[in-house]
């Protein structure tokens, strides 16, 4: 009978898969009918919480809930830990559906404190996440960001023991590097050929990071703090670096149409960069390298330039109008000229 039962659960996954959800339903009612007459506890957990499933892709969702809650006074009464988790999961999402935000939470919460006990990070962070979901469809934004600094203490408790990069284990514990990264206190961390496209980093702590090779285009950096970070290689095309700060960071990149106004540059090492129509406005270069980079059509207008190595540099091609030049080495007496023409300040 157990083969038999076995069985007709296969195919019910087989028909879920292939997109024929009532045929998979029918298969795992009669597959729950079988293990139920013959006492197989844990599988009848396994149909039931398919069963939900089903019935919640069926649209179906007091029927899905119903279901839930059989899978979880059998996952209690046997003592299957995933299959509590599962339920109080499931349960959760089908209440976030319905609205019923109450309800929600309670799942969730009773997840969360399973997890706690059972000591699960990465379980913890996925439990939180659901919380922060229910408390910002509430708009209970101080619980939500409770739950969101929760789940970074946990991300770092992982970085500390974990040798993977830090976007997984971000990942793993629910957050989501496009919207959870703000603010984040994120020193020396390896981000080494990370996908950060188009990622919220306002104001995050980046200093001493390795972001080389890592894809920021169109990311959001502003006031973010980059300090002596490594970003050579990395592709920061578009990227909003206003007001960041890049003190000594190694910027020997791609940085087209890239927003770096007023951002403190100083002693960084842009040379070879590729900055063409870059933002560089009111920014502090002072003691910068910018040898041999491409300055066409870059925006240095009341920028900075005190000590700048600018050899073989195209600085003939920015617009210069009240930028500051002093200290420059190996800048020709005719480059200065030109440089004055343009409404520059040169010392």
């Amino acid at each position: 009978m157990s083969q038999d039962a076995d069985v007709l659960f296969k195919q019910g996954i087989q028909e879920y898969q292939g997109g024929n959800l009532q045929g998979a339903k029918t298969l795992w009612e009669q597959a729950l009918s079988l293990y139920h007459t013959e006492g197989n506890l844990h599988h009848q957990g396994a149909a039931l919480g398919n069963l939900g499933a089903v019935s919640e892709a069926l649209g179906n969702l007091e029927e899905a809930i119903a279901y839930y809650k059989q899978h979880l006074s059998l996952a209690q009464e046997i003592g299957d830990r995933p299959g509590q988790q599962n339920a109080l999961n499931n349960l959760g999402n089908a209440y976030s559906r319905l609205q019923d935000f109450p309800q929600a939470l309670n799942s969730y919460q009773q997840g969360l404190l399973l997890t706690r006990k059972w000591g699960n990070l990465g379980r913890q962070g996925q439990a939180l996440l659901n919380l922060r979901q229910v408390y910002q469809a509430m708009q209970d934004w101080e619980e939500a960001e409770r739950c969101l600094q929760e789940q970074w203490a946990i991300a770092n408790q992982l970085r500390q023991t974990q040798t993977q990069d830090m976007l997984d284990i971000a990942q793993q514990v629910g957050l989501n590097p496009l919207s959870d990264f703000a603010g984040a206190n994120l020193a020396e961390v390896n981000f080494h050929y990370a996908n950060l496209a188009g990622a919220d980093l306002s104001n995050v702590n980046l200093s001493g990071a390795d972001l080389s090779l890592a894809d920021l285009s169109h990311a959001q950096l502003s006031h973010a703090n980059l300090e002596k970070a490594i970003l050579s290689n990395a592709n920061l095309r578009d990227a909003n670096l206003q007001y960041a700060n890049l003190q000594g960071a190694d910027l020997r990149t791609v940085l087209p149409r890239a927003d770096l106004s007023d951002a403190n540059l100083e002693e960084a090492n842009l040379s070879g960069a590729y900055l063409q129509r870059a933002n560089l406005s009111r920014a502090n270069l002072s003691n910068a390298d910018l040898s041999n980079s491409d300055l066409t059509d870059v925006n240095l207008e009341e920028a900075q330039l005190t000590g700048t190595l600018l050899k073989q540099a195209n600085i003939d091609k920015a617009h210069v109008n009240q930028a500051y030049f002093k200290d420059n080495p190996k800048l020709s007496a005719a480059l200065k000229q030109h440089l004055r023409d343009k409404g520059a300040i040169v010392e």
